[in-house]
């Protein structure tokens, strides 16, 4: 558990780290503190559990691409939807990436282990992955479990991208490629448009972030993946291409998120009587052409298209056979419906 970690580092007197979890900037800031204090801890969380009250009442040695928690000594981030309040603080909005700040914090800018890791932060935070290697590290860490995460760190730490060749980060980065292939089938189905919707009512097993990366390499230039999480709960994945004129971290905070201007996020509660208000929300905000709802039928992932401004008859418009999916699924069929209002 992460508060057990948290106190067992406080009552061992180890330095004490507090890192993104969502993407390998978090991890890779994480890795590089494991790396200038190999006997640290690391707790890794996303932001919006840094609102919870043991975070805030502990005292952070070092904090990293989240939120300042109350209490830090060193802070580095790159948000600029989250205000400095460490005692030291890295912090630049204009930066690439969190990694590049945290080794600065860290002393660690001419390690060779360190600029690599700095480098796959930058990469992947700005969606202009050139290096198979950090191609890898990056779908290795978006379906990691959190235990799994932890793994990642320490073998980061110790070896940079070399780790991807050892077991078992190898296996994680071919379980993120066989995954990744059912968000490139997905990507491929929904149209070409500017301005892209998507509401997502079930889990899928797949990147969100790495759907609206897809989508903006095909042409979209402002797409939002809204994704149902319990009864009340949705987190919304956006992306924003660099000239396009769209603003992610205005529209994330609209919902109580953040994040940058090409890339934010949120994690949303619906009123308790309306809990589908944050999706007409969201469309009302966006004003789509369509909103297309991606979801499971049977074995099959289907995407409907709902558009108030025509006519009430449904039809079929793409259908892909015989696909071979993730985790061994087989006959993955992608329809798009244009659905009754």
């Amino acid at each position: 558990m992460r508060i057990t970690r948290a106190l067992w580092a406080r009552l061992t007197g180890k330095p004490l780290a507090l890192c993104d979890i969502g993407d390998v900037d978090g991890v890779a800031s994480a890795a590089l503190f494991k790396r200038r204090y190999p006997h640290g801890v690391v707790v890794l969380m996303g932001p919006n559990d840094v609102r919870k009250w043991w975070v805030r009442a502990l005292r952070w040695d070092f904090v990293a691409d989240l939120p300042c928690p109350g209490k830090a000594r060193v802070r580095a981030d790159h948000h600029i939807t989250n205000k400095p309040c460490a005692e030291e603080e890295y912090y630049d909005p204009n930066a690439p990436a969190a990694a590049v700040l945290a080794a600065k914090a860290l002393g660690l800018e001419g390690d060779p282990v360190a600029r690599e890791l700095v480098e796959a932060a930058v990469q992947t935070d700005t969606a202009k992955v050139s290096d198979r290697r950090v191609m890898l590290l990056d779908l290795a860490v978006r379906y990691a479990s959190e235990e799994e995460k932890y793994t990642v760190v320490n073998m980061l730490a110790e070896k940079g991208l070399a780790a991807l060749d050892a077991e078992p980060l190898k296996m994680l980065t071919e379980r993120g490629l066989a995954r990744h292939g059912l968000v490139l089938k997905i990507a491929d189905a929904l149209p070409r448009a500017d301005v892209l919707t998507i509401y997502v009512p079930t889990r899928l097993g797949i990147s969100y972030r790495m759907l609206t990366i897809e989508l903006q390499k095909r042409g979209t230039q402002f797409v939002n993946v809204l994704v149902k999480k319990g009864w009340r709960g949705f987190r919304l994945y956006c992306g924003a291409n660099r000239d396009s004129g769209y603003n992610c971290a205005e529209l994330a905070a609209k919902f109580g998120g953040g994040g940058h201007k090409f890339a934010a996020g949120a994690h949303i509660k619906a009123p308790l009587f309306k809990p589908d208000a944050p999706i007409w929300n969201l469309v009302n905000i966006t004003r789509p052409k369509a909103l297309y709802v991606i979801t499971k039928c049977d074995r099959s992932i289907c995407v409907q298209e709902w558009a108030p401004s025509r006519s009430h008859e449904r039809r079929e418009i793409l259908r892909i056979e015989d696909v071979r999916a993730a985790e061994g699924r087989s006959h993955i069929r992608l329809n798009l419906y244009s659905s009754q209002t």
